[in-house]
């Protein structure tokens, strides 16, 4: 009797290990093919590193000068490499600060993020999403859908947060950090109908995201939080309160000296007076 169950138990360790075994072989092949699908379907650097889909138009006055934007605003096309070094290290201690380090994701990040989700009494995956700037990336891209206003390109859920995933370990398969980061830094909205931190720095300082201080920077990496809350157009205040934020998180990372933080929050980036300009407004809207 004793043997006779014996072979049953055996019987059936071996066929759950089957099972397990089968199902593991199953999921990781899935993983795998899902991977090298979204790094086919990912077009070349040059194809998706500027994300404007609409024109933009300049007004002038009389005398030529600038006096009203309307439109998604100026060349975008900027790359990591030549930014200014306290913006890239700006964005990279804010949004992401092991993103020199990851392949993708952060596994520790997305459970901190669902911990905290489900504390706020939110869904798992509503409110923080422990993204990557990989992942942010992804999210920007649409997964590569056709239609980018999909209402699935903002959905929550285990499902697209597993895509999202695969998609980040894709991208990361195929470019470089450096060309990712160049992706984000052109695609993200920054407020004030600017896409991309080129478009951000010239509409609110009047200068390219290669020539930005530290104090500009921080103001820039800000509005990724919130573009229409913190941009200073809407409320220099606030702006500045948050870019205070993102200096510290700069000392933090040791990107910055406490001196060169205590220069930036004493002497805060301000609008530029091109970008304070407000004359004519409802006359180019009328236009």
């Amino acid at each position: 009797m004793k043997s006779s169950f014996s072979t049953i138990a055996e019987m059936t360790v071996k066929i759950v290990r089957w099972v397990i075994i089968r199902i593991s072989l199953i999921f990781f092949a899935s993983i795998f093919t899902s991977i090298i699908y979204f790094y086919f379907i990912i077009p070349p650097f040059d194809l998706i590193l500027d994300g404007r889909q609409e024109g933009s138009v300049t007004f002038l006055d009389k005398n030529g000068e600038v006096f009203a934007w309307r439109g998604q605003q100026f060349d975008s096309l900027l790359r990591s490499e030549n930014a200014s070094s306290y913006l890239i290290n700006a964005v990279v201690s804010t949004e992401d600060k092991n993103f020199y380090r990851h392949f993708g994701f952060s596994p520790r990040g997305i459970l901190g993020a669902i911990i905290i989700n489900i504390r706020e009494g939110r869904g798992p995956f509503e409110g923080h999403g422990g993204s990557t700037i990989t992942q942010q990336v992804a999210k920007l891209l649409c997964l590569m859908k056709t239609n980018k206003l999909d209402s699935g390109c903002r959905q929550q859920s285990l499902a697209r947060k597993i895509l999202e995933v695969l998609f980040a370990v894709a991208l990361e398969i195929k470019f470089s950090k450096s060309e990712i980061l160049s992706i984000y830094m052109n695609r993200v909205y920054l407020g004030a109908s600017t896409t991309g931190f080129e478009a951000a720095s010239n509409r609110y300082f009047s200068k390219s995201a290669k020539e930005v201080s530290l104090a500009e920077s921080a103001m820039l990496a800000a509005l990724l939080k919130a573009p229409s809350k913190y941009a200073p157009t809407n409320n220099l205040k606030l702006a500045q309160q948050r870019a205070k934020f993102v200096i510290e998180a700069m000392v933090q990372e040791n990107y910055i000296s406490s001196l060169e933080a205590t220069i930036a929050i004493n002497q805060p980036a301000i609008l530029s007076n091109r970008a304070k300009q407000v004359i004519g407004v409802h006359f180019v809207d009328w236009i």
